[in-house]
């Protein structure tokens, strides 16, 4: 489910996606996000955790994934998709007219994340801004290396 609602937000967005297929999670990602001027890498979680007190979402990351990402120059977010709060109640409302997703995701950039526990804080809510972010970070990045 998580991987599915951070890719039709993606795709609401304009901006062009690739799941990895199962068995070919060589770098600890689930998704690839193909913005203008280039790459991300996506790993998403997603649950009914409840929040910390300090308003974040505490996912757990393996020392695979952190060694994983720590090779990389591209960056790479955590989403944490909040599903509905409830095991009983549907994450998908299919209505006669339109579709409701009852989720919410954070995210938080990992590619320096140590084994263990990563926060993910509320302020960094994923919306369809989320990705003029990246673009912009991504191109920072970029233009460090060439000055």
């Amino acid at each position: 489910m998580g991987v599915m609602y951070v890719r039709a937000l993606m795709a609401q967005a304009g901006v062009a996606s690739t799941e990895m297929s199962p068995g070919e999670d060589y770098w600890g990602i689930d998704a690839i996000g193909l913005l203008r001027h280039g790459s991300v890498f996506i790993q998403i979680k997603a649950g009914r955790a409840r929040r910390n007190a300090d308003g974040s979402y505490s996912v757990a990351v393996t020392p695979e994934w952190c060694e994983k990402w720590s090779r990389q120059t591209t960056p790479i977010y955590l989403v944490y998709v909040s599903l509905a709060r409830r095991a009983d109640d549907a994450v998908v409302t299919h209505l006669v007219r339109s579709t409701t997703w009852h989720a919410h995701a954070y995210w938080a950039r990992v590619n320096d994340a140590q084994p263990g526990t990563v926060r993910v804080p509320v302020q960094n809510r994923l919306t369809l801004d989320t990705f003029l972010d990246w673009e912009a970070e991504l191109r920072s990045g970029y233009q460090r290396r060439t000055a």
